[in-house]
């Protein structure tokens, strides 16, 4: 986990951990830094991404910076995306910078662009998450 936070970043404002033994099914979209010891069955649109050596993600993942050291299927959109030693990653990758250590497997396609994030389903059509969040707090305000 030092590779992209250290403990007080974890705990900082905007930082979601999702811990062992959690499930989320669904969408979770925040600009921050998400770290993952539990499992998520659906999309991740985040800032910075680590998948931790427990972790598992299986959709899509639609981020600044992505680490894997787990597993993860699905599609994954991404200026820079790690793939450390003992992870698996099935499915197919958008990136500007690919870093592979020895000993990661990965299966798939995988495809550079200058922006990656941008081929991301939905991306153009996406309003930035700033802007998703003021419209889903004034609706949760009207409801109320």
């Amino acid at each position: 986990m030092a590779d992209i936070w250290s403990k007080r970043d974890r705990s900082s404002k905007g930082t979601v951990v999702i811990n062992r033994g959690v499930t989320i099914v669904g969408s979770l979209s925040l600009e921050g830094q998400v770290f993952i010891e539990g499992t998520v069955d659906g999309e991740v649109w985040c800032t910075g991404l680590e998948i931790d050596t427990r972790g598992i993600v299986d959709g899509l993942i639609v981020a600044e910076r992505v680490v894997v050291l787990g597993e993860f299927r699905g599609h994954i959109y991404a200026s820079e995306l790690i793939m450390r030693t003992g992870c698996a990653v099935e499915g197919q990758i958008f990136h500007n910078k690919l870093v592979l250590e020895e000993g990661c497997y990965f299966e798939g396609k995988s495809r550079r662009h200058a922006n990656p994030r941008q081929l991301a389903p939905a991306a153009q059509g996406r309003a930035p998450m700033s802007e998703q969040l003021d419209e889903r707090m004034a609706y949760a305000d009207s409801a109320a």
